[in-house]
């Protein structure tokens, strides 16, 4: 299973940020590297680490904060 961390990692890499500057609070609003490019790698990044189980969620491409990826994963039993 994957760890809450693990998807922080994921998503710091893909936004090219160290992923200690990474919150719960963080979203595209606080992030500048989250932008619609960051958000489209964030995607794939995601999707990838989850075996392409993300692309089934419809929610997770509205989805423009941390707190939000994570209980989207969290509600669909994939963290």
């Amino acid at each position: 299973m994957v760890t809450e961390q693990q998807v922080i990692e994921v998503i710091a890499n893909a936004l090219n940020i160290k992923s200690d500057e990474i919150t719960a609070s963080s979203s595209t609003a606080n992030v500048e590297s989250w932008d619609s490019l960051g958000h489209l790698s964030k995607l794939t990044a995601l999707d990838q680490r989850f075996d392409g189980k993300i692309a089934e969620i419809g929610e997770m491409a509205e989805a423009e904060s941390l707190d939000k990826i994570i209980n989207l994963l969290k509600s669909h039993s994939l963290i």
